[in-house]
């Protein structure tokens, strides 16, 4: 089993991702190391092009293995084809939420893609390194005589702490950059870098625009001592202070959420975090657990505020709900913000004041507003956009990053938003944000994408 791996991030797609250490890859490489793989990582956010290719050049790798986001499939094909040219032997892999939806697609079109991982594929590349004939490893999609083949799923992973620790040593964490404002706790976010982490994979909503379900299966969580002791090994062995979880839904377990904010404290970790979670899965009680443990800011894919929207994008949390977690997280001293996209499919003048309606009643520290509903493929926003004509498979095969929902409306929905924004001077002190400049405030789809990495 002696091959040599390199793990590669590519670099930024123009969309202005926030530059975090590769989750995915990471772990990736927790497998092989343990395993006693060579492995290295090399992120293209730092290190650009020219670090990519002299890595290729200077290592040799064996396998190269990559992270394939929708937004950033381009960037993943130029790598792709680089290493090709450089090391003509190499085995190429690429992985992620994109691969694993249009993995057919991507084959048919790209010989110099070898394998796509398909799924939850932490142990995916440790199989190939094994030598292990391509038809005995679930959850990969190869060719074979000219023909695509796409093997059994692989299972999911029921039990998290089964497997390894990210690879935290194969990077310098303190190469990232700073990300957040403010001092909480003594720790100032404008110069410490921010960490991802997670607690738990998978989502127990089924919105209409996320495929969630499709990448992670359902909702499960680590042991709080597991991911205790992660946070431990970063904050006292890499000097980690900030953290943020990038969980789709952080707080679905009450009980080991407050087991894993007592744990913090009971082990007098010197750390800050935020997180991303439902207004259904927060109470008195969790809130108190967090704020205590450091967490100090809480996001919540409100999405809109119109019951009929959201009965369409499959998002049953009646507003009322939404109103008082707000309202409690505020009350808790936790920095609240509330996520929203213009121009969701019905979306009407209407239901644009029926939000800003809404951020009245609530009064949430922050807000952020997607300009337009991202289509991403597998999801059943995308079905509808394939019968409506807006979009076709196709579309994945140009250079364009990603397409909206009825972009026009989008626009003028996000324009009416943001006017009625500074009209009201209640309002007036939110920050009105793009997402897509700003990891804090990205939809949901696009925040599980950076999650997913390799694994998707």
């Amino acid at each position: 089993m002696a091959k040599k791996v390199l793990l590669i991030n590519p670099p930024e797609s123009g969309m202005g991702e926030h530059s975090f250490p590769p989750l995915g890859l990471l772990y990736v490489a927790g497998v092989l190391q343990k395993e006693n793989v060579q492995v290295k990582i090399i992120d293209g956010f730092l290190d650009g092009w020219q670090g990519i290719e002299s890595s290729i050049r200077d290592y040799k790798p064996d396998i190269v293995g990559m992270t394939c986001h929708t937004y950033a499939r381009v960037q993943v094909l130029k790598i792709a084809k680089l290493a090709k040219e450089i090391l003509r032997g190499v085995t190429v892999v690429v992985g992620g939420a994109h691969p694993t939806i249009m993995a057919r697609q991507m084959l048919e079109n790209y010989t110099f893609i070898d394998v796509v991982a398909i799924g939850e594929a932490d142990y995916t590349l440790l199989d190939i390194c094994r030598g292990r004939d391509y038809s005995e490893i679930p959850g990969i999609g190869y060719r074979h005589e000219d023909k695509v083949i796409i093997n059994p799923e692989r299972k999911i992973i029921d039990d998290l702490d089964s497997v390894p620790f990210p690879a935290w040593n194969l990077l310098d964490l303190k190469r990232y950059p700073p990300d957040g404002e403010g001092v909480y706790r003594g720790i100032d976010l404008e110069k410490e870098p921010c960490i991802p982490i997670l607690f738990s994979r998978g989502c127990v909503g089924n919105c209409n625009f996320c495929s969630n379900r499709l990448m992670w299966k359902r909702w499960r969580h680590r042991s709080p001592t597991n991911t205790l002791d992660e946070l431990e090994l970063l904050n006292k062995k890499f000097s980690i202070k900030h953290f943020v979880f990038i969980d789709d839904c952080f707080s679905v377990n009450k009980k080991a959420t407050i087991e894993l904010c007592r744990g913090i404290a009971e082990r007098k970790l010197n750390i800050v975090f935020d997180i991303v979670t439902r207004t259904d899965c927060v109470d008195d009680e969790v809130l108190q657990a967090l704020k205590d443990a450091g967490c100090y800011q809480i996001n919540y894919g409100i999405e809109t505020a119109s019951p009929r929207l959201l009965k369409i994008m499959g998002k049953p949390v009646g507003l009322e709900i939404s109103e008082k977690a707000i309202k409690l997280t505020n009350s808790h001293g936790i920095r609240s913000t509330a996520l929203f996209i213009a121009g969701c499919v019905g979306e009407t003048a209407k239901t644009i004041n029926e939000t800003i309606d809404f951020l009245n009643r609530t009064d949430p520290s922050r807000i952020g507003v997607g300009k337009g509903l991202m289509i991403f493929p597998g999801t059943r926003l995308y079905n509808l956009a394939k019968e409506k004509g807006f979009i076709s498979d196709d579309f994945w095969l140009t250079d364009y990053t990603w397409k909206v929902y009825t972009l026009d409306n989008s626009r003028m929905w996000l324009n009416i938003f943001g006017n009625a924004l500074e009209k009201r001077q209640k309002l007036s002190r939110f920050s009105f944000i793009n997402l897509i400049r700003n990891h804090r405030f990205v939809s949901r789809e696009f925040r599980r994408q950076i999650q997913g990495d390799f694994r998707a």
